[in-house]
């Protein structure tokens, strides 16, 4: 078994052009013809376990490889990988390693090769060179142009790729970094088999991707869950904003958003180890003002929307103001694309993905943490709980920016208690989530209608509608108290381990 470690950028054509003028090759360029065939059973059994198998031509070679795919990956991925000759011109399960392959995917491949079939299909011309990433560190670079097809249908395929040979994967993630910013590049999310697979579903496009939340052994230590966890938040941050800047779903702003919160958690649930990490922070704070304005937006049209439908007669003065708000959700919609289509944003994803794998934390002097994840855990849900319970301490639950800070700290908690709670019984931990989950839908109802007065604050302010978010904040308010004191009342799960 090997492990391939790559990182892959969408190509526009003219960057493909310009690749080879921004790259000074460490050998001399090839170019080959390159087709595949994906296999898979009618019941998708192996895309279901995260697993990919191909036969591949590629001039007079015959090659079927077989790939399992890693923890949920920002643009750079590290997989398992299988690749063997294929001198009979046909794919031969039995030459691969039947133990070691269970072992790694659960998949007894041989078991289930009487089912395979192909499923689909990628064919690109490649150019490939190798690359010295640095002084000890080797990759091979290729753009690939091509398509690939299922059911009829083809798509493009114009990327590039940089798999690492040797050396360090900073030293990949440096490289990239740099001819990320020289031709202006966009990292892609999704795999030759991601893309068709889903051509095979009869999807066009890549729908909004939602929390991928890692499986972490028992025994991970909380470097390697914070490693886990914050990159594959990232994953869901970089694959949604591709979808934003590029699709019309507003699925892929809010995913986007709850990706960027979630590292943004990771890294405070974790600041015992990880530190500050004032550089990511930075970054994020740069981000974030438009993209939430946008996500304001989204949510007060939305309920301006079903006011309108659900008033009698909807009228001249409301069916203007819902002109006039979707007109500013536009406006603050390409605004948020142009956020995430900019260098800047692919800047950040790549710095963060480096300063994830370079873990300057490991090298910090005066840093002690736990051995285990649940001892971790603990102190640190413990910390985020008690902050939640001293902000409310004598708070006047009709203060609208006591509430929203007190949301916040809420959110901390409870991506806290998702990153956290494998480690603890189940059964002690779900009366808990419970109550906090429901305290968190309240607290963000009442966040909705405080945006919703300051959006309406500058589009012109209709007093039915003011005086349907008053009925709608009391409504809240009369359930947000004992809601809080239901939560009080649970015990911290924490405290009872598994």
């Amino acid at each position: 078994m090997q492990v391939e470690r790559e990182i892959k950028f969408s190509l526009s054509p003219q960057a493909a052009q310009r690749v080879a003028r921004h790259v000074r090759p460490a050998g001399p360029w090839r170019r080959r013809t390159v087709s595949s065939a994906y296999y898979d059973t009618p019941g998708e059994r192996l895309r279901r376990a995260g697993v990919a198998l191909r036969f591949r031509r590629e001039g007079t070679r015959r090659l079927q490889t077989l790939k399992a795919d890693g923890a949920p990956h920002a643009g750079y991925a590290s997989r398992a990988e299988w690749e063997l000759a294929a001198p009979g011109g046909k794919l031969e399960t039995g030459a691969f390693p039947r133990t070691e392959i269970m072992a790694a995917t659960g998949l007894d491949l041989q078991r289930i090769a009487p089912k395979l079939q192909p499923v689909f299909e990628t064919r690109f011309t490649r150019r490939s060179a190798p690359v010295a990433l640095d002084a000890t560190a080797r990759a091979e670079l290729c753009v690939d142009v091509g398509y690939v097809g299922a059911r009829g249908q083809k798509e493009r395929i114009s990327e590039l790729e940089i798999e690492l040979k040797s050396g360090d994967p900073r030293a990949l993630l440096r490289y990239a970094e740099r001819l990320a910013a020289a031709l202006g590049l966009e990292l892609a999310f999704e795999s030759k088999a991601e893309r068709g697979y889903r051509l095979a579903s009869a999807q066009r496009t890549a729908p909004p991707r939602k929390w991928p939340r890692p499986v972490l052994a028992e025994s991970a230590t909380p470097a390697a869950a914070f490693a886990a966890l914050a990159g594959a938040a990232l994953a869901q941050a970089g694959a949604n904003a591709r979808g934003l800047a590029h699709g019309r779903d507003t699925e892929y702003l809010h995913q986007l958003r709850v990706g960027l919160r979630r590292l943004r958690s990771a890294m405070r649930a974790f600041r015992a180890l990880v530190g500050s990490g004032k550089p990511v922070l930075r970054r994020l704070r740069n981000l974030t003002p438009r993209l939430g304005e946008a996500r304001d937006w989204d949510v007060f049209c939305e309920w301006l929307s079903q006011h309108a439908r659900s008033a009698e007669a909807g009228g001249t003065e409301l069916r203007a103001l819902l002109a006039r708000a979707r007109a500013r959700r536009a406006a603050a919609r390409r605004k948020a694309r142009q956020a995430v289509a900019s260098p800047e944003f692919q800047g950040f994803l790549l710095r963060t993905l480096r300063w994830l794998h370079g873990a300057p934390w490991r090298r910090r002097r005066g840093t002690k943490v736990d051995a285990t994840l649940a001892a971790f855990g603990a102190r640190a849900l413990e910390r985020l709980h008690r902050k939640a319970l001293e902000h409310a301490r004598d708070i006047d639950w009709r203060d609208a920016a006591a509430r929203h800070a007190l949301r916040i700290r809420v959110k901390r908690l409870r991506y806290g208690c998702d990153f956290f709670a494998g480690c603890f019984a189940r059964a002690s931990a779900g009366p808990y989530l419970k109550s906090l989950e429901a305290l968190q839908d309240i607290l963000g109802e009442l966040n909705d209608v405080a945006v919703a007065r300051r959006l309406l604050a500058q589009l012109g302010d209709p007093a039915a509608l003011h005086a349907a978010l008053r009925q709608r904040e009391a409504s809240l308010l009369r359930g947000l108290e004992p809601a809080w004191a239901a939560f009080e009342r649970r015990r911290a799960f924490w405290k009872a381990r598994r």
